[in-house]
């Protein structure tokens, strides 16, 4: 995984990384040990405490068709923002050129829980 930090033009420090919808997804299957047990253990589930989840096989989480291919996150003091496709060459990028595309970027809306 890349990941940068440059100075936007008014001196304030940004970080940057790609993200992928992979890794994007948290718990998409279920990760229990199978009847089976695990390649250490066979037969044996570690796990005494009952699944805890609503929603074993359907947890995901939602990317639009925009970030399907991925986006780069821009991140600094209390604001985010996210930039997709992915510009060709981003992570040798100069700090103008990173500024110009966090410009570009869709700021990113916390939701309350």
């Amino acid at each position: 995984m890349s990941y940068r930090t440059f100075l936007d033009a008014r001196g304030r420090r940004w970080e940057v990384w790609l993200v992928t919808p992979a890794a994007a997804e948290r718990r998409r299957v279920d990760r229990r040990t199978p009847a089976g047990g695990s390649d250490a253990f066979p037969g044996v589930e570690r796990r005494k405490t009952p699944e805890r989840r609503r929603a074993p096989f359907h947890r995901s989480t939602a990317v639009s068709s925009e970030f399907s291919q991925g986006w780069l996150c821009f991140e600094s003091e209390g604001e985010k923002r996210r930039l997709a496709p992915v510009p060709p060459g981003w992570d040798e990028a100069g700090p103008d050129r990173l500024s110009t595309w966090l410009q570009a970027a869709k700021r990113v809306v916390k939701c309350a829980p």
